[in-house]
């Protein structure tokens, strides 16, 4: 054993030989980083685990100097190795080489071992545990809270193995061997009833019945005298069996009496006994939310006689049945409390008990309790009854029985049961408990219950708490990642007396640690976030937890087919998994989510995080790691040619649905250096992050991407080279991307990335290779199948535009509209309809192009896809704005800026310029102005902006407005390095428009002449002068006015036939006078 920590800490090398760790601080880092063996743990829980409350200066570099000194200690240990995890530190070893983990496993196998009935397996697993404690669990750090904790849960699991062992050793006949063992035990814990009760077993086996029925009376005056209660059903059965043994061997029954005259205390009518005990506990803090429920709850008691309130634990169910049975005046409430009853096998007995009436022995029944369910029935029928039964999963089968036989005999009966599972019965009204209300936004959180939950527990633990504007996103943020489960986030507020939301909210990776501070006065399940979760996987089968422990490698969802294909193999038949799957819903630990035509199943975050553990603890982190990778890549390269098909709308819909795995199947390629998973993915799922707006994975994970080294396919990494190079904004910039496609296009992608078919040409067109574009267009125009034949003719209809053939583009423009509508791809459609609107926009024919854009937004509405609505919604908005349609277009971008949300991203900016041109033509500068301001710094957050145009284009505005206040010199000095540069060919239409500026510059300059070539100029460069403009109509009405008809054509047409270079050449020279 390298570790051992039950008993003095010490560390052995491989030959056994202790060593030598220095100064308590490596010990205790070691023993706590020995607690999560091959776990990562947080380095800033590991400061508040060894410094409590009193971190020393520059805590983060303390632990670094303590996590070196701490491995030159464990130097002699080659199995044991201290390891840098991301943000923390993990201890890697084999766990069965630390003795707590080496007893836990034993503990737990000898446990399965007694529950299968293999007392002699069971005897030798348990005995092993329970030899490797030394002494006290932890005992070298007393007083540091990890600790406790951890010690706390040691002492009960070594009670427990201590129980189940002299349980298995009983069935194996030894109890003359167990006789002084179990008088010592009782002795030291003289109020432990399972104790007693197996100390009375082994005497009664032992034919001592005397000393048997002795150990009964003691503890039951023990119980009294210190607990008030009596004990509990098994052993009252156990003592009537004593009982009746004396009698069957002629002892007189006088031997009972002194048991027999505690029988019911209490009268009720007809004889029965009245219960005493039985009203709903009545809640010391207030009743949050739940409104939509407790409306449910009122309405299903009145339709059915048998209600369920069924949720994962710490939803809150017990609460909700005793709010609603607090409002309930109608009839008798009665409350049982199932949780400390062990046994169903009696459960009427329990109820009976947990009513508060107590039974007298009846010495001539052949079973004992016999007529308890008698009894029960008696007590329930003498008026009408809502009878709460809390917290029934442990024992659901028997608490079903039950129900079943009550409803049957008692016709005013009704009966409203708490359980993390259903009990399944013919008539059963379900209501799941489920998460709290979460708020949608920061701005309305104070609304939401979660959040008032959340505030009201935190003041009640800290009374000058209350929710600010500094506080309340981290307050969102801890009930989002607590899934608005009110128990979690109960134990989170009570953190507030020692900590911010915000530490608070930094510290929920290490929930389980985190929250373990619940109310003293609740059930033990409860006081911890650990114990509730454990509660629920203490009663799975195996392979149900194998299964659950498996399933929190998925993030988000996931649909049955994937959640087999990638959990089963090694011990879980694929064929299972359904089945199982259905028991997990059933028991709350999986939500069963319906998305009309399929089933998808999700883990609350915080069984997510549990069940990991345990997937780390079997050691199959990384296989179903893997496992979930290639499925999602085979996913992802199966639904990437599909979502350019008639199939579109179903493909993008699953996608949406498994972003969330997708997105952690790249992870885990990133993190592993998978560049075979990760290149091909992320080239299988750029189409549908470009539709979909998705800027961070189009630029920083892509980015992340294309630096992985190692094999994959040559077209993959060619098509992620190419994406991460489009979204870069540095000098060189247009020299890479061609280097980039050159690459791409001697590894033919196309053949087998369609959307390359439009990609590629275009971002030749961006570059001005026109030339490589036509070889593009050439290649898609040939490929075998249809997409890139229609998306051909779409990219010569931008390049048409850009030469200002204005026929031939809109030709080509309709052929792809019907091409892509003979494919069924709703986006070609939109986009090929959305680019004919440019014609007409440029003719300065706005009606045409709003009809246009319209019928673009309404084939976008049937994709679903708000990111895609944004851009066009923006346009139309701007081409009211020209026509001097001021409410129409406030209409449309209203509804664009809804939608856009608040991330910065190209589209929000979009958005943000058509409410620039608004406001401007409504002589609102002011506004106009601030607008400016923000889609400025939301390319700034943007950090890598899709392209240098958007820059231009708000450059260009700014310039607008300089000129429209008269500031000349202002407009000038803005212009100043921008045109003309080396960088201004990639923006070549924005810088169309900051020409058309320049011309307006130096209309206001009285240099009418210059201004009227500039108009050329801008013409060259865009392909066409853009009449749809204002500000160029007005130019050129001016213009005419003041050089008549035939200059000025004379002089825009002297502009209009320059080049490229040598419009770039004329811009310097008006630039640089």
């Amino acid at each position: 054993m390298l570790v051992a920590m039950l008993g003095p800490f010490r560390v052995h090398d491989g030959r056994g030989e202790p060593v030598e760790l220095g100064g308590n601080r490596v010990r205790t880092l070691l023993a706590r980083l020995a607690l999560d063996v091959n776990r990562d743990v947080p380095a800033r829980t590991l400061i508040d685990d060894l410094w409590g409350e009193a971190p020393p200066g520059g805590a983060t570099n303390a632990l670094h100097t303590l996590v070196s000194r701490s491995r030159r200690a464990l130097s002699p240990v080659a199995d044991l190795r201290l390891c840098s995890e991301g943000l923390g530190y993990a201890l890697r070893a084999d766990p069965d080489e630390i003795d707590l983990h080496r007893f836990e496993r034993l503990a737990a196998r000898g446990r399965d071992a007694l529950r299968e009935d293999r007392p002699v397996e069971a005897v030798e697993d348990l005995r092993a545990a329970l030899e490797l404690w030394r002494g006290d669990p932890l005992v070298d750090f007393r007083g540091a809270t990890f600790a406790e904790v951890a010690t706390t849960r040691l002492e009960r699991l070594g009670r427990s193995a201590l129980t189940d062992r002299i349980e298995a050793q009983l069935r194996l006949g030894g109890h003359a061997d167990l006789l002084d063992e179990l008088a010592r035990l009782t002795s030291v814990h003289p109020l432990d009833e399972h104790l007693a009760e197996l100390r009375i077993r082994a005497l009664r086996a032992a034919g001592q019945r005397a000393e048997a029925v002795a150990c009964y009376e003691r503890l039951r005056r023990q119980l009294v005298e210190h607990l008030g209660t009596e004990p509990g059903d098994r052993l009252r059965e156990l003592h009537l069996a004593l009982l009746r043994d004396g009698s069957a061997d002629g002892t007189s029954s006088s031997e009972s009496s002194d048991f027999a005259q505690h029988g019911p205390l209490v009268s009720g009518p007809n004889g029965g006994a009245a219960p005493t005990g039985a009203a709903p506990p009545r809640p010391m803090s207030g009743f949050v939310g739940r409104e939509r429920e407790l409306s449910q709850l009122e309405h299903a008691l009145r339709e059915a006689r048998l209600v369920t309130l069924f949720g994962p634990g710490g939803s809150g169910k017990t609460r909700l049945s005793v709010e609603s049975a607090s409002r309930i005046t109608a009839q008798r409430v009665l409350f049982v409390e199932l949780a400390p009853v062990r046994d169903g096998h009696d459960l009427s007995s329990a109820v009976l008990t947990g009513l508060g009436i107590r039974q007298a022995p009846r010495l001539d029944h052949g079973q004992p309790g016999g007529d308890s369910l008698p009894r029960l029935v008696e007590t329930l029928a003498s008026e009408p009854t809502l009878l709460v039964l809390d917290n029934c999963e442990h024992l659901v089968a028997a608490a079903a029985q039950l129900a079943e036989r009550l409803l049957s005999r008692t016709p005013e009966l009704r009966i409203l049961a708490t359980s993390r599972e259903p009990l399944a019965l013919p008539g059963e009204k379900l209501l799941p408990v489920g998460p709290l209300e979460l708020p949608d936004d920061v701005e309305v959180a104070a609304s939401s219950a979660a959040v008032r939950l959340f505030a009201r527990r935190a003041a009640a633990a800290r009374r000058d708490f209350e929710l600010t504007e500094d506080n309340t996103a981290h307050v969102v943020e801890i009930c989002r990642e607590l899934d608005g489960m009110p128990l979690a986030i109960e134990l989170a507020a009570a953190r507030v007396r020692s900590m911010s939301p915000r530490r608070i909210a930094e510290r929920l990776d290490d929930r389980f640690r985190l929250l373990t501070r619940g109310n003293r006065s609740a059930m033990s399940r409860h006081r911890t976030l650990r114990a509730v979760v454990e509660w629920s996987w203490e009663l799975l089968t195996g392979p149900e937890r194998v299964l659950a422990r498996r399933m929190s490698v998925f993030a988000g969802s996931a649909r049955v087919e994937s959640v087999a294909e990638v959990c089963s193999g090694a011990g879980l038949v694929v064929g299972d998994v359904e089945e199982l799957l259905a028991d997990l819903v059933d028991k709350s630990l999986v939500e069963a989510v319906d998305e009309g035509t399929v089933m998808r199943y999700r883990m609350l975050e915080t069984v997510r995080v549990f069940c990991a553990e345990r997937l780390a603890a079997a050691d199959e982190t990384a296989p179903l790691g893997r496992s979930h990778a290639e499925h999602f890549l085979a996913f992802a390269e199966t639904a990437a040619p599909l979502v350019h098909s008639r199939e579109q709308l179903a493909w993008l819909a699953r996608l949406d649905a498994e972003h969330d795995n997708t997105m952690r199947a790249l992870r885990w390629a990133l993190a592993n250096s998978d560049a075979e998973v990760g290149i091909r993915l992320a080239a299988a799922l750029n189409w549908y992050w470009s539709m979909n707006a998705r800027h961070t994975e189009l630029t920083e994970r892509m980015r992340d991407v294309a630096a992985l080294s190692g094999p994959a396919p040559a077209e993959s990494r060619a098509v992620v080279e190419l994406v991460s190079r489009l979204y870069e904004d540095s000098s060189g910039w247009s020299e890479r991307l061609g280097a980039s496609l050159e690459k791409l296009r001697e590894t033919d992608a196309m053949s087998r990335y369609v959307y390359l078919g439009l990609l590629e040409p275009m971002v030749w067109l961006l570059t001005e290779r026109l030339d490589e574009m036509a070889d593009s267009l050439r290649r898609a125009a040939e490929h075998h199948e249809p997409w890139p034949n229609a998306a051909a003719h779409y990219a010569r209809a931008m390049l048409a535009e850009r030469r200002g053939e204005m026929s031939d583009g809109e030709q080509h423009a309709d052929r792809a509209v019907a091409a892509f509508e003979e494919i069924g791809d709703r986006w070609g459609m939109a986009q090929a309809i959305a680019s004919t609107a440019d014609f007409h926009s440029l003719r300065g024919d706005h009606e045409g192009a709003i009809g246009k854009l319209t019928e673009s937004v309404r084939v976008l509405r049937e994709l679903r896809s708000p990111a895609e609505l944004v851009p066009q919604l923006a346009r139309i908005g701007m081409h009211r704005v020209r026509m001097g349609d001021l409410s129409g277009a406030r209409s449309e971008l209203d509804e664009a800026f809804r939608l856009v949300g608040k991330t910065p991203s190209s589209h929000r900016i979009t958005v943000t310029y058509g409410r620039m041109e608004l406001a401007r033509a409504e002589g609102d500068i002011g506004a106009a102005r601030r607008l400016v301001h923000h889609a400025e710094a939301d390319l700034v957050a943007l950090g890598s902006p899709p392209h240098p145009m958007m820059r231009d284009l708000l450059l260009s505005f700014r310039i607008r407005l300089l000129l429209d206040e008269g500031d000349v010199w202002g407009a000038r000095e803005l212009f100043g390095g921008v045109l003309g540069g080396e960088e201004v060919v990639p923006g070549r239409p924005m810088s169309a428009v900051l020409t058309e500026q320049l011309a307006r510059l130096l209309l206001h300059e009285a240099e009418p002449e210059e201004a009227a070539r500039m108009l050329g100029v801008a013409a060259s460069l865009q392909g066409v002068l853009d009449r749809g403009d204002p500000d160029v109509r007005e130019m050129c009405t001016r213009l005419r006015e003041r050089l008549g008809d035939e200059e000025f054509e004379q002089l825009r047409a002297s502009g209009a036939e320059l080049s490229v270079v040598d419009c770039h050449a004329e811009l310097r020279r008006v630039l640089g006078r």
